[in-house]
């Protein structure tokens, strides 16, 4: 069955992979689904997905071009890397989430690959099914099933070991403070321009709320707090930074220290940064 026994186009799961930073403020799901959305409006995921469709269409592998006309073969490869990229994004993303926790980049991206393989043949036997409509034999779908996870284990681990967060621009410390708006502020949509409230760790984002709501930026927690200056502010948590003003109040969950901010966040305080916060008048 011609694409069925060495589904290489798997691998264009690729060009929505990268690896995720761990888990804060929402669930596994939510933080997947949201990262799925933010891929989905990338314009440039789109171009090289639909790129990498056109060429291997064009191309025709593993019997397509002998089989296949030129706009059915377009098709078919084009419903195998949207397919594949998916599925692969979604599963692989959640798994990554629910791991790195508690185990090193490459090994959670290397579990989360695998986890996803089955998901990418199914993917694969399911378009070819609809494409060719025969059955499938149990080694044809071993060997599809043997590819597609080992393409995604390699996708996995490659982004977990190459890709690097983007450097954020560092902030002149010569600025006068009284002169400037935080430089962090220019990052956000104009109706979302206010003054600061809190930032947070959202994977390789941080969530920057101000008091005309909040906005998800790709940089890292130490980059944007650079930027809040001159804003009076303090890092309280390992993912965390709260702007002195916006805090309501102090108080306990529990065991455990946190801080209450005017917009009714609850923001907590680890041993780490307990006594800078009691210094500053936040906790008693």
């Amino acid at each position: 069955m011609p694409g069925l026994d060495v589904p290489l186009d798997c691998a264009a799961q690729i060009a929505f992979r990268k690896p995720h930073g761990r888990f804060v403020n929402d669930t596994h799901l939510q933080s997947t689904l949201r990262e799925m959305r933010g891929l989905v409006r990338n314009r440039r995921s789109w171009i090289v997905l639909l790129a990498l469709g056109i060429v291997v269409g064009l191309i025709g592998p593993f019997g397509t071009f002998e089989n296949m006309g030129l706009v059915p073969r377009l098709l078919y490869w084009m419903a195998v890397v949207l397919g594949t990229a998916g599925i692969g994004t979604l599963v692989a993303g959640f798994v990554e989430r629910l791991l790195l926790p508690r185990l090193p980049a490459w090994l959670a991206g290397a579990i989360a690959g695998a986890v996803a393989g089955p998901a990418i043949a199914g993917v694969v036997l399911v378009i070819n099914l609809v494409a060719y409509g025969v059955d499938v034999t149990p080694i044809r779908f071993g060997t599809l099933l043997a590819y597609c996870t080992l393409i995604s284990i390699s996708v996995t681990v490659m982004s977990a070991l190459l890709w690097q967060p983007p450097q954020a621009k560092p902030v002149p410390e010569a600025v006068s403070a009284a002169a400037t708006e935080p430089a962090i502020l220019e990052r956000l949509p104009r109706g979302q321009r206010g003054r600061l409230v809190h930032i947070a760790v959202s994977d390789h984002y941080v969530d920057v709320t101000t008091e005309k709501g909040t906005t998800l930026v790709l940089m890292r927690l130490s980059d944007a707090i650079r930027e809040t200056a001159p804003v009076a502010g303090m890092q309280v948590h390992r993912s965390h930074w709260v702007a002195l003003d916006a805090v309501r109040r102090g108080a306990r969950q529990g065991s455990k220290p946190v801080l209450e901010l005017e917009n009714g966040a609850i923001v907590p305080v680890s041993r780490t940064y307990v006594e800078a916060v009691r210094a500053a008048g936040l906790l008693t």
